[in-house]
């Protein structure tokens, strides 16, 4: 099934929509035997199923509860700096937009920032 709401970053095309992990994981596998991509399953924030990425660019990310960006949306959160940086990393690669990477003060995770303090 595709979805309705999310898109492919670079196809624009709906991703494949997975009901559960271990539907998604399985088709992560699959992909891997017969197409050799190395893809990883994610629950998406945005429609609460599951989809795949690939690999290189799974940055897991989770909405901060007290941290807010200039538009008061609430900031992603990342689990690890190396995280972090490789979001930040596809970010400017993709938009030429350089962003900053910074601990948060509430929480173990990292978020990203356009601020130069």
């Amino acid at each position: 099934m595709k979805s309705d709401t999310c898109f492919g970053k670079m196809s624009g095309e709906p991703l494949s929509v997975y009901f559960d992990e271990e539907e998604a994981q399985s088709a992560a596998e699959y992909s891997k035997e017969i197409y050799n991509n190395e893809l990883s399953p994610y629950k998406c924030n945005k429609c609460d199923f599951w989809h795949l990425s690939p690999k290189s660019r799974l940055t897991p990310s989770e909405k901060c509860q007290r941290c807010t960006a200039g538009d008061g949306s609430y900031k992603d959160t990342y689990r690890t700096n190396k995280e972090a940086n490789t979001r930040a990393d596809i970010i400017f690669n993709e938009q030429g937009i350089n962003l900053r990477i910074y601990k948060c003060k509430y929480s173990a995770g990292w978020h990203l920032t356009k601020s130069h303090y």
